[in-house]
C-alpha cells in the first residue's frame, strides 16, 4: 500500500453563523454533514462546562507536533537584493517547495476526518482524532443530565461536524448564566438559502484511518486502572510547566503498589508527587512509564470541573487513557506518544491487527451492536452470538480497523459507529506504508529476519543488530539500531540501498522494521512466558531492577500529611541479574554506590530457581518491578 492512498469524502456544511444572544439567553447553531443525517437541539445544564468540554476537543483536534520547516523566503529574498551568491532560481524551488508541502491544492485536499458527531437516546458523543495521530478524544454528553432534547428534534445516526475558527468564537462566547441551546443539524433552522452550503471533497489518508482503529484497539488490551484526584494531575501540569527538560527520559512514571496511593514520578528530575485519590487495588506492583506528558495541558481548562480523573494503562510503549468524570459527561483522552513522524509505534501496534476473521461472526456482532444503542460488553456479545469472547474480540477489532465499531472506554462498552459512509476495505488498512508491508513479506518466510545481538546499554537503551535475508532480492542486509529509553531509534545503520542513499531521511528501511518487529514479538513471547514454569525455563540471562520508596507511604487521601513529606526521602533499588549458573544481586540507594552478592549455583535450574524466588520475595515486600517499564 502506498503512503498516499486515500479514502474520498465529499461533506457539505452551511456556513457558520454567530450565535443568537441576549442578557438571559444564547442559542448557537453546530453546523453538521448534511450527507449524513443526524440532528439534535439541546438545552444546556451547565453552559460552561460544555463549553470548556468542547474547547478541549478542539485543542486536541488542532495539536501538531510533526516538525515544519521553516519558510525561508524571506531570507533568500534579502540575500538575492543584496547581491549575494544565491540564484533565482534557488529562491523558486523554495517556494515552489513550501507551497506543495502546506499551501498546495494537494496539501488542502489531504486532511483527517472533521470531528464525529454520534446522536442517540442516550446522548451525544463527540471524537476527534489529532493530524499526527497521537492524540485521541472522545467527548460523550449524557442525555437528561447535561442537556435536554427538544421534542422531536433528535435525528439519531452519525455525522461530521464543522468545527471551524467562526464556530469557536461562538463556543467561547456561552456563558453559565445564560440558558444556552446548541443546535445540531445540516442546516440553520427556517432557513432555505442553498446559497451559505459549501461542498468539500477531501481525501482522508488511509494511514491516519488506520491508526485511528490502532488506538482503539490498544483500549481492548487487559489494563492497569486506578484513579487519581484532579489536584494530582494539575500539580503535574504545573511541574511542567515551570520546569524544562533537557535531558531524556522526557516521561511520566506512575508507580503502582498494592494498598498504596498511586506516586506520579516526572522524568528526568524524578520528582516525585504523592497522589491523594483512593489506594491502588492492582494484584501486584508495577511501574508504567507513558510518553506525551506535554499534551496532557489540553486537560487544565476541564480539571475544575472534574469530580474524579481515572488511568488506563495497558503497557509500556501503548496509549495511556485519561478518564474526566465530569458529573453530567465524560471526557477521554488517549495519548499514544507516537506521531506519523515516527516509527517506533510500528512494533507497539503490531500485536492488534486481528486475525482471521469469520465473516459471519462480523456481521452478527455488528447487527447486535446497531440494535442496542446503549452498546454492549464482550461477555454480553458472546452471550448473544454463541461464541467465546476471544472469537467476539477479534471481530471487534476487525470492526475497529474498518472504522464500523467505537469502544466507549468510560464505561467499557462498544457501540456502533461509522467513520466513513462508506467504511474502506479493511485489507487497504493493514498496513501502514508499502515498507511495512514488505517488511512482513520478510517476517512470514522461516528464518528469513534472524536476532544476532541484544544487548542493554545501562542507562541509554537497547543495542539491537541482525541480518534480513531477501529472497526475492537475492540479498542479505545487515541492519542495527539503538532504541533508547523513549522508545526512539538515537543510532542505526543498514546495509540496504535505501540506507546508503539517503540515510534516514526518508524513514526506516525495510529490514529496520522487519527486525524491530521480530524484536517486539520475541520481547511479547518471553514476558507472556514469565507466569509458567515451562517457560521461565527459557530464560537463562536476564536483569530486572525493583525499586522501593524510603519512609512511610500513604495508604488512603485521608491519611495526615505529614506521611507526604516522609515518602520522598529516597529509595532503595535492587538490581539482579541472572547469566546461566549465576546470580547477582546489587543494592543501595544511589546507582553508583551499590553493594553486591555474586551468587554461584551447580546447575541452571538452581540459579534461575533462586533468581525467581528473589524477585517474588521482594514483590511481597514493596519493591517494584522498575524493569517492565523499560520495554519499548
Amino acid at each position: 500500500m502506498s503512503p498516499t492512498d486515500v479514502a474520498e469524502v465529499k461533506l457539505r456544511y452551511v456556513a457558520a453563523s454567530e450565535p443568537i444572544t441576549d442578557d438571559e439567553t444564547f442559542r448557537l447553531h453546530l453546523p453538521t454533514d448534511a450527507v449524513r443525517d443526524a440532528a439534535l437541539v439541546a438545552k444546556l445544564t451547565r453552559p460552561g462546562v460544555t463549553r470548556d468540554a468542547l474547547m478541549t476537543v478542539a485543542d486536541v483536534l488542532a495539536s501538531d507536533l510533526r516538525f515544519k520547516a521553516r519558510d525561508r523566503a524571506d531570507y533568500l529574498a534579502y540575500l538575492i537584493a543584496q547581491g549575494k551568491r544565491v540564484s533565482n532560481e534557488v529562491w523558486e524551488a523554495q517556494k515552489a517547495y513550501l507551497e506543495e508541502k502546506f499551501g498546495g491544492a494537494e496539501a488542502s485536499e489531504q486532511s483527517p476526518l472533521d470531528p464525529i458527531v454520534s446522536v442517540s437516546e442516550h446522548g451525544v458523543s463527540l471524537e476527534v482524532f489529532s493530524a499526527d495521530e497521537s492524540a485521541y478524544a472522545r467527548l460523550f454528553l449524557r442525555a437528561g443530565a447535561a442537556y435536554e432534547a427538544v421534542d422531536g428534534s433528535r435525528t439519531d445516526g452519525t455525522t461530521h461536524l464543522s468545527l471551524d475558527d467562526v464556530l469557536l468564537r461562538g463556543i467561547g462566547r456561552m456563558r453559565s448564566y445564560r440558558t444556552s441551546t446548541l443546535e445540531f443539524g445540516p442546516g440553520q433552522p427556517g432557513s432555505s438559502d442553498a446559497a451559505a452550503v459549501s461542498e468539500r471533497d477531501i481525501q482522508v489518508p488511509l494511514r491516519w484511518l488506520r491508526a485511528f482503529g490502532q488506538v482503539q484497539a490498544a483500549s481492548t488490551l487487559p489494563a492497569r486502572e486506578f484513579e487519581i484526584a484532579p489536584i494530582d494531575l494539575y500539580n503535574v501540569l504545573l511541574t511542567l510547566r515551570m520546569r524544562r527538560a533537557k535531558t531524556s527520559p522526557r516521561a511520566l512514571r506512575y508507580e503502582l503498589v498494592p494498598g498504596e496511593v498511586p506516586r506520579l514520578v516526572l522524568e528526568p528530575w524524578d520528582q516525585v508527587i504523592e497522589g491523594t485519590g483512593p489506594a491502588y487495588t492492582g494484584a501486584s506492583p508495577i511501574v508504567v512509564r507513558t510518553w506525551g506528558r506535554q499534551r496532557l495541558s489540553v486537560l487544565a481548562r476541564l480539571l475544575p470541573h472534574a469530580k474524579r480523573v481515572r488511568v488506563r494503562l495497558v503497557g509500556a510503549g501503548l496509549p495511556a487513557y485519561y478518564i474526566l468524570d465530569l458529573g453530567d459527561a465524560e471526557l477521554t483522552l488517549a495519548l499514544s506518544g507516537w506521531t506519523d513522524s515516527g516509527w517506533a509505534g510500528i512494533a507497539t501496534f503490531d500485536l492488534l491487527v486481528a486475525g482471521e476473521v469469520d465473516e459471519l461472526l462480523a456481521k452478527k456482532v455488528h447487527d447486535s451492536l446497531a440494535a442496542a444503542p446503549a452498546g454492549s460488553t464482550l461477555a454480553e456479545l458472546a452471550s448473544a452470538t454463541g461464541r467465546s469472547i476471544n472469537e467476539v474480540r477479534q471481530a471487534i477489532l476487525h470492526h475497529m480497523q474498518r472504522g464500523t465499531v467505537v469502544h466507549d472506554i468510560a464505561h467499557d462498552r462498544y457501540l456502533a459507529r461509522s467513520l466513513l459512509a462508506t467504511p474502506p476495505n479493511a485489507e487497504a488498512l493493514r498496513y501502514r506504508d508499502e515498507r511495512e508491508q514488505q517488511a512482513h513479506r520478510l517476517l512470514a518466510i522461516d528464518n528469513a529476519v534472524r536476532l544476532t545481538k541484544v544487548h542493554e546499554l545501562a542507562g541509554e537503551g537497547t543495542r539491537i543488530e541482525g541480518e534480513v535475508e531477501d529472497p526475492q532480492a537475492h540479498r542479505t542486509y545487515r541492519t542495527s539500531f539503538t532504541i533508547d529509553r523513549e522508545g526512539r531509534t538515537v543510532d542505526a545503520s543498514c546495509t540496504s540501498p535505501q540506507y546508503r542513499r539517503s540515510g534516514l531521511r526518508e524513514g526506516p528501511t525495510v529490514p529496520m522494521i522487519a527486525l524491530r518487529l521480530l524484536f517486539a514479538r520475541r520481547q511479547a513471547e518471553l514476558e507472556r512466558a514469565r507466569g509458567t514454569e515451562e517457560g521461565r525455563k527459557l530464560i537463562r540471562a536476564e536483569t530486572r531492577v525493583l525499586v522501593r520508596r524510603q519512609g512511610p507511604r500513604r495508604v488512603t487521601s485521608e491519611a495526615p500529611s505529614s506521611g507526604l513529606a516522609a515518602a520522598n526521602t529516597g529509595s532503595v533499588t535492587y538490581r539482579l541479574s541472572l547469566d546461566d549458573r549465576e546470580v547477582v544481586v546489587r543494592w543501595g540507594t544511589h546507582p553508583e554506590r551499590m553493594r553486591m552478592h555474586r551468587l554461584r549455583f551447580s546447575s541452571s535450574d538452581d540459579a534461575r530457581n533462586e533468581y525467581f524466588g528473589r524477585l517474588a520475595s521482594l514483590g511481597d515486600k514493596g519493591f517494584i518491578d522498575a524493569s517492565a517499564a523499560e520495554m519499548v
